[in-house]
């Protein structure tokens, strides 16, 4: 995906929990042979702290090809140190967001847990501190919804027509 001097590309895929952005983001990786940083799952699995996971986003971003990165991004000042950490090691970061209507992640929730009282306090508790992106911050818009190949054309006309 780096084509001459071009600045690599930091896509931070980030959403509502369930709403498809796991999928699309280890889908997308692969489409562009694109090294998929899941902090969000090593923070499940390892419970890694925000500076250890600063710390993985540096030493990763030394590779200098195009990333894709979900978690740790949900509020504007989260994505903001990161933007900014990333500007800096010579990155063009870019943030997906990715959107589903409630019905789809409340039927999602309720697939992935045992019952419906866990279905609804995972989803109280995974929207706490979710902000969406502000005006200033380059955001690709997609639905959790659509089929992948709809969600990925997206994402790339938009990112050749950031050029």
């Amino acid at each position: 995906m780096n084509v001459g001097k071009r600045k690599p590309y930091a896509i931070l895929v980030f959403g509502a929990p369930m709403s498809g952005k796991t999928t699309f983001a280890n889908r997308f990786s692969k489409s562009i042979n694109a090294p998929y940083l899941n902090l969000s799952q090593l923070v499940k699995d390892y419970q890694i702290t925000r500076p250890l996971g600063i710390e993985i986003i540096k030493q990763v971003a030394k590779s200098h090809n195009t990333l894709i990165i979900e978690g740790m991004i949900n509020t504007e000042a989260d994505r903001d140190e990161i933007r900014t950490l990333l500007t800096k090691a010579g990155y063009m970061p870019i943030i997906i967001w990715v959107q589903t209507d409630m019905n789809a992640i409340k039927q999602r929730m309720r697939q992935a847990y045992k019952t419906l009282a866990e279905a609804k306090v995972a989803l109280a508790d995974s929207y706490k501190g979710i902000e969406a992106p502000s005006d200033k911050e380059k955001t690709i818009v997609i639905s959790g919804k659509h089929t992948y190949p709809t969600q990925c054309r997206n994402v790339i006309n938009r990112l050749a027509d950031l050029h």
